[in-house]
């Protein structure tokens, strides 16, 4: 049993969502577990759009679903990307809907599986810390509700808005940092911190979505010798404009292999041209998009899987998601990809990479069988 991924991208021209109901049509319903959305919408802001494709997938499906929305426009021509995540085959799945943050539960004797959906924060015109703590908080209600503490998460998407600006001396991403490290503070991450995404979306907001999971002595936390742990970096590579404050580092692993009884899936974090703990030094898109490929190759290799104390699994991807900081690379990025990778299926979309000099950032699920 394992994981598919049903991908469509829709035309929003006319504010005509009709393609959303027509994808579904196409997927068997009674296995979803979730649907991410990308795309942007020139008439509507974040909670409205939002509020019309959950309406919309919901009067489909004449149930609720956790449902993502990243507020990023889509390449090369815009319009509403749509991965239907299901399972193989039928299982108990619980999905339910609390204090508005729809979530999925999957439980055995041997595991147990949460899934949630992009919780944005409520108002975004609030400060990072703010909204930060704010999500946080739901989301941590949400976890010990369902009996997962903090330290079960193992996959994270932080979609930060305008994430290297600065607002009130404090740059964006380091206040979510911040924020981040203060709710982790209550976990013992024995297994490693979550394999996690973060990148720059259209807006001010902060939007996050997370998968727990249980079952001991099957997670594997994953690090790449060509490049310093996210949370092992040095304050020099962290950015604030005061040069005493004190400064959260970015609390993920490099990727997260999760063994289940459906599988083997590994996630792997978003990953950029980044060498040791420094950005490369090459301002073409093209090369860093080399430099990145490369970096996840290393990571996901059966021989850097062993070292890390993980069967040496021969991993497939399932499907990436690049993210370009200038919407004129694509064409260039794209070629990159696939010649190297060239049946991988992609998702582009423009987003602000965490280092202002970064052109490039891609995630990826990989999956096999056990």
């Amino acid at each position: 049993m394992g994981l598919r991924i049903h991908s469509a991208i829709i035309d929003l021209s006319d504010a005509n969502f009709n393609g959303i109901t027509q994808v579904l049509e196409c997927v068997p319903k009674g296995r979803i577990c979730g649907i991410v959305c990308c795309g942007t919408s020139e008439d509507l802001e974040y909670h409205d759009l939002l509020s019309i494709v959950k309406s919309e997938i919901y009067n489909a499906l004449q149930y609720c679903v956790p449902i993502t929305l990243i507020p990023q426009p889509i390449l090369p021509k815009g319009g509403l990307s749509i991965d239907i995540y299901t399972l193989d085959e039928p299982e108990n799945i619980l999905i339910e809907e609390q204090g508005g943050i729809c979530f999925g539960v999957i439980e055995s004797s041997q595991e147990s599986m949460l899934f949630v959906e992009g919780i944005p924060a409520t108002d975004f015109s609030a400060n990072v810390k703010e909204q930060s703590r704010e999500v946080f908080g739901r989301l941590e209600s949400l976890l010990s509700e369902h009996g997962f503490s903090v330290d079960d998460i193992v996959r994270q998407w932080n979609y930060i808005g305008n994430i290297v600006a600065h607002r009130d001396g404090k740059q964006n991403y380091q206040e979510f940092n911040d924020a981040r490290t203060e709710f982790y503070s209550t976990g013992l991450w024995h297994n490693g911190y979550p394999a996690a995404t973060g990148i720059g979306s259209e807006g001010e907001g902060i939007i996050v979505g997370v998968i727990a999971y249980k079952r001991a002595g099957h997670i594997y936390p994953i690090d790449n010798p060509l490049q310093v742990a996210a949370h092992a970096y040095s304050k020099q590579v962290l950015i604030d404009e005061e040069a005493n404050a004190p400064k959260s580092t970015p609390k993920f692993e490099r990727a997260k292999v999760i063994e289940t009884e459906r599988g083997t899936y590994c996630f792997v974090s978003g990953t950029a041209a980044i060498r040791g703990e420094k950005s490369v030094e090459a301002h073409s898109a093209g090369v860093q998009t080399i430099q990145t490929l490369e970096n996840i190759e290393q990571l996901v290799s059966p021989d850097n899987l062993v070292r890390c104390g993980c069967k040496p699994y021969e991993l497939e991807y399932a499907k990436i998601h690049v993210y370009i900081k200038e919407a004129k690379d694509y064409e260039e990025v794209q070629s990159v990809v696939e010649q190297r990778w060239p049946n991988v299926s992609a998702l582009y979309s423009v987003a602000d990479v965490c280092r202002s000099e970064l052109l490039v950032e891609i995630e990826g699920i990989l999956t096999t069988k056990i």
